[in-house]
């Protein structure tokens, strides 16, 4: 009886393993027999992204990358976050995703508690107005970037996000002191349809957006647009970012995946009729929006990547630029001027979280799109008369520390020249379509005359210098002394002397093109 009772639960025991060996089986056998007699090839690598509904991120979920992967055997799981940027690079440094896409300012942001656990190997896109912010009419009268420096205001975004730098980018090189004076204007919701939820129920004043919602916010009745990433370069960069483990085990797998992301690019470059039917049936928009969306992002194909992005130079007398290094600087440099960060994360070594052999290797393949505008980035600018000056619209006044002559003369000092050469940096890399014109003021007393020929005399010094050293086209330029006649506003609970220090001063104020 023993034996003939272990002998049953054996075959039970043999039984139940056989159902559960092929429970388990069945399925597999099935897709290996799928597979055996059709087109499907056997997959050979899976990567798993993350990212968010950003519709510069739209290729890499494209149906013709969908395809065209499935046809490679490479399967790309992306997941979209929502946005929440803290979190993807949590993921991302445990290991949950081989890589991840977002704004170079986010990685630096959220990347540095985890000590950076991937490098930038590609470019996807620069916003050319996909990011913005908005307002309604009548709580910013003149549209000026200076109607911001209200903290009465309420201005809602997207708490750690692109929209979050679009503001700190804003209030670092504008002169918005009341803003970085007090929180209390900040609104930070969870996500940009959010802060559109938030803009069609009237609950603010000020809205910080990315397309597609940006685009929808700008239809509300009485919206205007008041700053947005058409109007600068050089901050607003997305790029792919994979993890360091991933790159070295799997390299092969990264060159594949870039290599037909790039093919694909190129496939709708060439397309456009199609990538507007599939991008609106995907995002559920009119194609005229998405007409109208297309010109606010600048994707960067292969070539691109490596002339303007990563310093690859394609031939003999090709020029190269390190576009990704001069976006992390820079970066960088609003970070640490808005308190973010106190000290350079990356140790004044930006290349510590990039990779340009992925794309060295690619260039041999080359592959170029009519997407971009980059080799039109540098406009060309007419020689204006002064009332051609006077008639140009202001668009904001640039923050700078105070730029320091010698005594009662118009030579300026060391560190006079140190403020002058970083807003060179901002002239040349992130506001090169701008006019700037250059006012010099002095304090009130003494002859009002003198005063005016002062004022002059240094503005003018500063546009010799910037002329000079830095090469900006004369063009640009304006050189005007008003002497005492517009001091600046008083801060509150300011000082005297601390008033007094600033009525002497030279300003930048950017100026936009005539519409007549």
């Amino acid at each position: 009886m023993k034996r003939a009772t272990v002998g049953a639960l054996l075959l039970l025991l043999l039984g139940a393993i056989g159902i559960g060996g092929w429970y388990y089986a069945a399925p597999w056998l099935f897709e290996r027999q799928q597979r055996q007699t059709s087109d499907a090839p056997q997959p050979t690598q899976t990567i798993r992204i993350g990212g968010d509904n950003y519709l510069g991120y739209w290729f890499i979920t494209a149906p013709e990358m969908r395809k065209q992967a499935a046809r490679r055997g490479l399967n790309i799981q992306f997941t979209d976050d929502g946005g929440t940027y803290a979190e993807r690079l949590r993921k991302f440094a445990a290991g949950e995703y081989d890589a991840i896409v977002l704004p170079i300012n986010s990685y630096l942001q959220h990347g540095r508690a985890a000590n950076y656990p991937g490098v930038i190997v590609a470019a996807v896109a620069e916003s050319r107005g996909a990011d913005g912010i908005v307002a309604f009419a009548d709580h910013l009268p003149s549209g000026k970037i200076n109607d911001l420096n209200d903290p009465n205001l309420r201005i809602v975004y997207t708490g750690q996000s692109p929209s979050a730098f679009l503001l700190d980018l804003t209030i670092a090189d504008f002169d918005l002191d009341q803003l970085r004076a007090s929180p209390a204007w900040r609104v930070e919701v969870g996500g940009s349809r959010e802060v559109y939820e938030r803009a069609k129920a009237n609950q603010g004043d000020a809205f910080v957006l990315w397309e597609p919602d940006l685009s929808q916010a700008l239809k509300l009745p009485g919206m205007r647009s008041v700053w947005s990433s058409s109007q600068f370069s050089g901050y607003i960069v997305d790029v792919f970012v994979f993890h360091r483990d991933f790159l070295q085990a799997h390299r092969s797998a990264v060159l594949e995946f870039l290599d037909l992301y790039f093919r694909v690019l190129a496939i709708y470059a060439n397309a456009r009729d199609k990538l507007i039917q599939e991008m609106a049936q995907s995002t559920a928009l009119d194609p005229a929006e998405i007409q109208d969306m297309l010109g606010k992002i600048d994707w960067f194909d292969l070539d691109e990547n490596c002339r303007l992005q990563f310093g690859i130079a394609g031939g003999l007398n090709a020029t190269a630029v390190e576009g990704v290094v001069n976006t992390i600087i820079a970066c960088t440099d609003v970070l640490r001027r808005t308190g973010q960060f106190d000290t350079d994360p990356l140790d004044g070594n930006p290349y510590r979280i990039t990779n340009s052999g992925i794309l060295e290797e690619l260039s041999k393949r080359r592959i170029a799109s009519p997407f971009s505008t980059t080799g039109e980035r540098a406009p060309q600018f007419a020689a204006l008369d002064a009332d051609g000056w006077k008639r140009l619209p202001e668009v904001g006044t640039f923050r700078v520390e105070p730029i320091t002559f010698q005594t009662w003369n118009n030579l300026l000092t060391v560190d006079g020249k140190a403020i002058v050469d970083r807003i060179a940096q901002l002239l040349e890399h992130n506001y090169p379509g701008y006019r700037v014109a250059i006012r010099g003021h002095t304090a009130p007393g003494g002859d009002e005359a003198e005063n005016e020929k002062l004022s002059l005399a240094r503005s003018e010094a500063v546009v010799q210098y910037l002329k000079a050293v830095h090469g900006i086209a004369e063009n640009r330029l304006h050189a005007e002394g008003l002497g005492s006649t517009s001091p600046p506003p008083r801060k509150p609970q300011e000082p005297s002397r601390a008033y007094q220090y600033r009525m002497s001063r030279v300003e930048f104020v950017a100026l936009g093109d005539n519409p007549l």
